[in-house]
């Protein structure tokens, strides 16, 4: 098991570097066009990677909190690569997996968060937080698979979103692994909570400018 960690802890620190650079990349360079589409299959591939190899290895030495962000990576980059190839609002059977598993797993967050609070530790805030994002994206996934999206192009606007969300989830994994060699007294909400606090307005620009 051990030799299989280090193994899985290898492929995570390789794809998570790659969603970093592709990831920036793209948030940095002109949208949309052969090359934001080249780039992101790679953003993608290393982010899929990253929420798998993150899941197991949640399982092989039990830590939640890396369970939270491989649940999370998964669900959103999986939605919004698919939201891109949406045709005439037509979900798959993928398309309902991300969906449904994101319901179960936020709902199971909630009440953990909750939970957490109750026992005075701050971490709950954090969990309640993506909880909640969770299940108001499965609200949207439900509205927008049966015709009720508020825009004709909300397939794009929920592509762009979802991606920046998973930009941030790997961020935050990024902090919140190596908090321990940052020489400030920070408290670990700190480390869960500002990425997307900063990445969440760029989010909402990109979003509003494609309105116009």
């Amino acid at each position: 098991m051990r030799s299989l960690y280090q193994s899985l802890l290898y492929l995570q620190i390789a794809a998570g570097s790659l969603s970093l650079l592709t990831g920036g990349l793209n948030m940095i360079l002109p949208k949309g066009g052969k090359r934001h589409r080249k780039i992101g299959r790679l953003f993608v591939t290393g982010m899929m990677l990253t929420g798998g190899s993150a899941l197991l290895m949640a399982q092989i030495k039990p830590n939640p909190f890396l369970f939270i962000i491989g649940v999370f990576t998964i669900y959103l980059v999986g939605t919004a690569d698919r939201y891109i190839k949406l045709k005439q609002n037509k979900p798959l059977l993928i398309d309902w997996v991300y969906t449904l598993g994101m319901f179960v797993f936020g709902s199971i967050f909630i009440i953990w968060g909750i939970i957490t609070l109750t026992k005075s530790d701050g971490m709950g805030s954090a969990i309640l937080v993506f909880g909640s994002i969770g299940l108001y994206s499965v609200y949207r996934d439900f509205s927008n698979y049966n015709g009720e999206a508020t825009h004709r192009n909300y397939r794009l606007f929920t592509h762009i979103g979802r991606m920046v969300d998973g930009f941030t989830a790997t961020v935050t994994a990024v902090l919140v692994v190596n908090a321990q060699y940052i020489p400030l007294t920070i408290p670990t909400v700190v480390y869960w909570l500002a990425p997307t606090l900063l990445f969440t307005p760029l989010s909402v620009y990109w979003i509003k400018q494609r309105k116009k």
